[in-house]
This record gives C-alpha cells, sequence and structure tokens, in this order.
C-alpha cells in the first residue's frame, strides 16, 4: 500500500515538472483579482525566495498593476503583472501598496484585467509654456550609497551627509520625459552613459548651488535628469536648476532636516515626517509627501527619499511652501526606516 502511494506521489510530481515549475508555484498561490496601486519604490521579482530581480523593476508610486494573487493566507507578497518586464509576473511585499477591487479564489486563477499602461512609457511629448504640476525628489544620501557603492559620488559613504540632497525635479504626469530629446541622447540616457551626454550650459553660480546639493553630479545625473525631465519642463536649463537647488535649500533651513538629523542611526516613521512637513510648510503640507524607503526581503528598511508634490510657476519665484500648499496629495509610501548614518555598515 505504502509502495502504491509513493508511486503515485512520484507520478503526480513528474506531471507538474513536466508541465513546468510554474504550476508548483501557481498551486501554492492563492489567486485574486482586481488592482494594487503602489505606493512607494520596491523591487518586483520574481520569485520570493531569491533577490534575483532581471530588468531591475521597481514599482512606480501612484501607478496601479492588475492583480494576481498572493502567496499565502495571509500571506506576505502579492503577485503582479509589470507590463514590459520578462516576466512580466512579479512579487511584492504587502508594504508596498495597497489592494482594490479585490476578488479572490482558492479554485482558479485570477481571470488577468485590462492591463494598465506601462509605467516605464514615455510620451516624448513637447510642453507649450511651463509645466505646472512637479514632484520634488530629495534623496537621503547614506542611505542610497549603501546599494551604490561603486558610484563616484558614494565612494566616502556619504561621509559629509549632513541633509537632503537632490535626486530631481519631474514634471507631471510622470509618462512626460524626453521632450524634444534626440534619440542618441536618449539611448545615451536610458544606458547610463550619463557623462557622454551634452554638458549642460549653467552659470557660475548654478553650476556650484547644484554641485553643492547633487552630488550626483559627479556621476552626470545631473544631464541625466535635465534630458528626461527637465526638458519637458518649458524653460532653459539654468533656471530650472537654480529653482530646484533653492528648493532643496529651503527643504534643508526647515524643521524637517532637524527632525531626520536628530534621528540618525535610529527609526523615523512617515508620519513623523509628515507632521514635521505640517508645521514646517503648513497644514496640509504633509499629505503631499510620499516616504520612499529601500532594503529588499530580510533586510531592515531604510529611508531614502521624500518626494513631494508641487504645483506651480517654477520659473517664478514661489516658495516650496506655496507650490506644496496647491499641489495634490499622494499616498504616504514606506510606514518607517531607519535614518541611516553616513559611511558603509
Amino acid at each position: 500500500m505504502r509502495h502504491a502511494q509513493t508511486l503515485g506521489l512520484m507520478l503526480a510530481f513528474g506531471s507538474a515538472w513536466m508541465l513546468g515549475p510554474g504550476l508548483v508555484s501557481a498551486r501554492a498561490q492563492v489567486p485574486m483579482s482586481g488592482s494594487f496601486t503602489a505606493e512607494a519604490s520596491c523591487f518586483a521579482t520574481p520569485s520570493i525566495r531569491s533577490d534575483d530581480n532581471p530588468g531591475r523593476v521597481v514599482t512606480v508610486p501612484g501607478t496601479s498593476y492588475v492583480l494576481l494573487g498572493r502567496n499565502n493566507d495571509p500571506g506576505s507578497h502579492y503577485l503582479i503583472r509589470v507590463p514590459g518586464a520578462a516576466p512580466e509576473r512579479r512579487w511584492v511585499a504587502f508594504g508596498c501598496g495597497r489592494v482594490g477591487e479585490v476578488s479572490q479564489s482558492a479554485e482558479r486563477p485570477a481571470a488577468p484585467a485590462a492591463a494598465p499602461a506601462s509605467p516605464t512609457a514615455t510620451a516624448g511629448r513637447p510642453t507649450s509654456g511651463y509645466a505646472q504640476d512637479f514632484v520634488l525628489a530629495a534623496s537621503w544620501q547614506p542611505a542610497f550609497c549603501e546599494t551604490r557603492r561603486r558610484v563616484r559620488e558614494c565612494r566616502d559613504g556619504a561621509a559629509d551627509a549632513d541633509g537632503f540632497t537632490l535626486h530631481g525635479v519631474w514634471p507631471q504626469p510622470r509618462d512626460l520625459a524626453y521632450c524634444g530629446v534626440a534619440a542618441r541622447e536618449k539611448g545615451l540616457a536610458e544606458s547610463r552613459r550619463w557623462l557622454d551626454l551634452p554638458e549642460l550650459p549653467l552659470g557660475a553660480e548654478t553650476r556650484q548651488r547644484l554641485a553643492a546639493v547633487m552630488p550626483g553630479v559627479a556621476s552626470g545625473l545631473d544631464r541625466y535628469q535635465w534630458a528626461k525631465h527637465g526638458s519637458c519642463w518649458g524653460g532653459a536649463p539654468d533656471r530650472f536648476f537654480a529653482r530646484s537647488a533653492g528648493l532643496i535649500q529651503a527643504l534643508n533651513a526647515s524643521p524637517v532636516r532637524d527632525l531626520v538629523l536628530s534621528r540618525v542611526g535610529g527609526t523615523l516613521s512617515a508620519n513623523e515626517i509628515r507632521a514635521a512637513f505640517d508645521r514646517a510648510f503648513g497644514p496640509g503640507a504633509g499629505d503631499r509627501v510620499l516616504v520612499d524607503c529601500s532594503g529588499g526581503r530580510g533586510q531592515e528598511a531604510r529611508i531614502q527619499e521624500i518626494r513631494i508634490t508641487l504645483r506651480g510657476d517654477l520659473s517664478a519665484d514661489a516658495s516650496l511652501a506655496e507650490l506644496i500648499a496647491k499641489a495634490p496629495t499622494q499616498p504616504r509610501g514606506c510606514r518607517e526606516g531607519i535614518v541611516d548614518p553616513p559611511g558603509f555598515g
């Protein structure tokens, strides 16, 4: 009898193996249908058991993805479809976002919903006049450098970090990119050959201010940010980066920076950061702030960046508080994370 049971199990496993390893994982999955909306940039991996991430796919905050299932009940990860990724079926941790319009069935796989537009698609369309909506991405450089130790600006572990640095100012909507940029330059930008992009025509004062708040200038980050995002602003590079540098300086002159510096080496919650924005820039300012954390499976979350929605004419002299006050709200992002100290480890 035991021999017959063993033979039956072997035959069943053999059939599943012949059909492909995906069948086994699919049976372990709880099928679901609906949508998953990302609230932070999180690695989206083909397997929960491995950190391998072909294409270095990350979720885009505010983007909705087709929800396919979860790994267990209650589980820890959702299975989503990321258009354009290879493979498209990817796992993300529960804390990366929220689900909506959900139904689930343990009997059959969920019917795929209509695929959303690819989060990496770029429109490349020109703008008329100045863009009015933006996201200001302010990085915490020590956390950024923990996973990028070989890039030029990170070789000392961001030893001099004492405030936020400029990642970029991104005209919205998010798919607005590479406006009027030649195909060759777009190719250089996408292949990370940023120092091969044309040098920007910045005045000496702007260049000095930008270098002080954007360490990535050493790797050509300014050239990349202009090609992909600044080109869609509607004005000249000098004014764009002068204003961008001024916004980061205003953020670092606020109690928000003081709060973050007071927690170096410890934990800070997104709600505390948002409350600090309310105190610094007016009631409701915190609702315009998304906190982005790094850290893969099994790693402690580190606060890597805060992203602030802005609305207004960037070519004028509106203050950071004024630009925040008119902007749309956005999700909170990650709940909390460590404020990484300078250096590695």
